[in-house]
């Protein structure tokens, strides 16, 4: 009997390439060999895609691009056909390793879509909806979460004296984020009027529009969403405890003196407040196969929704697995259920 063929896809043209890099090679040193063939495919930068034949190892440090195994991919939209040098690649299934831009907000999926190939993770819609923040918090205020009190500021609006009025009503100090962007990327704190309108600047040309939220005085908390055959696992909570102001991409990926406690330090009614909100959530996107929901609960065990990842991070350091693999599932178990190859 032939093993399925998967497609691992890494890189991309998001700020959140190297975060790419790592899950992937993460996941890929946890597959099983006896049970996949496995299939690499990563992409540049500049959206340059390429068969990849080489070391995982390349991939973690960056190095992958130089290696002699590279064939440039091409996709025949007619036929549904991955091609490496003209030759059709067969796959199975993919499974794209990619986040922020180009790998979680729907684009990629399309493509799969019309391809006709069949592909792990949220479909186009779902990540279309999720990896904006604005939108995903109307929807959950429409299914009664409780989200982080803020306003929404377009492109051009940061020049508007009236938003400042609006930012002193929610009360400094604020956080300022883009709305379309993932790992933290562009996210800051202000904590005045200058603070504010120079934070915006940056966010607004990440993303077209960007939230300005009040900074909830607390913990920051996760919890993983797995799909598992005929039910959805819902996780642990777990806590993360960072050295600076907020949860920068910096405090994830670079300082590495972020502490996470699992489980969460929280009161239970606040546990299961989150847990209700995320199988809430979880039907109201539509999510499929596996995410990761933020949340913050404040000083008084209030829980607040921050946003959703349809593509969490895989790293060593990452919270989705961590969390997971403190429940009792193995690494390759996640892997097996996020493919969900009958």
């Amino acid at each position: 009997m032939e093993k399925p063929v998967i497609g691992v896809i890494f890189g991309g043209k998001s700020m959140e390439y190297e975060v790419s890099l790592a899950s992937a090679c993460s996941v890929l040193e946890e597959f099983d060999g006896e049970r996949y063939e496995i299939v690499k495919i990563g992409i540049t930068r500049q959206g340059k895609w390429y068969l990849y034949e080489g070391e995982n190892e390349k991939i973690l440090n960056d190095t992958w691009q130089n290696d002699g195994s590279l064939k440039e991919i091409s996709i025949d939209i007619n036929n549904g056909t991955f091609l490496a040098e003209g030759k059709r690649l067969k796959i199975d299934k993919i499974l794209p390793i990619l986040h922020g831009d180009y790998g979680e907000d729907g684009r990629i999926q399309s493509l799969f879509e019309i391809m006709n190939q069949s592909y792990s993770g949220c479909d186009a819609f779902s990540s279309f909806i999720s990896i904006d923040k604005d939108v995903t918090k109307k929807i959950a205020r429409d299914v009664g979460v409780m989200v982080t009190p803020g306003i929404t500021v377009y492109r051009g609006e940061e020049k508007d004296e009236k938003i400042y009025s609006k930012i002193r009503k929610i009360g400094y100090p604020v956080v300022v984020k883009p709305s379309n962007s993932g790992s933290s990327v562009g996210v800051e704190i202000a904590k005045n009027r200058h603070q504010a309108r120079a934070a915006l600047e940056r966010a607004l040309k990440i993303s077209k529009k960007a939230l300005v939220e009040r900074k909830i005085e607390g913990k920051e908390v996760e919890i993983s969403v797995l799909d598992m055959g005929e039910a959805t696992y819902f996780s642990t909570v777990g806590e993360l405890k960072y050295t600076g102001e907020l949860y920068s991409y910096d405090e994830k990926y670079k300082n590495g003196k972020t502490e996470y406690i699992i489980p969460a330090k929280i009161p239970c009614k606040a546990e299961k407040k989150i847990k209700t909100y995320a199988k809430k959530l979880y039907k109201a996107l539509g999510i499929r196969d596996l995410c990761r929901m933020d949340f913050f609960v404040d000083r008084k065990g209030k829980v607040y929704f921050n946003e959703v990842n349809t593509m969490p991070g895989f790293t060593k350091i990452s919270m989705f697995p961590k969390l997971l693999l403190n429940d009792g599932i193995a690494y390759a178990d996640i892997i097996n259920n996020i493919l969900n190859i009958k």
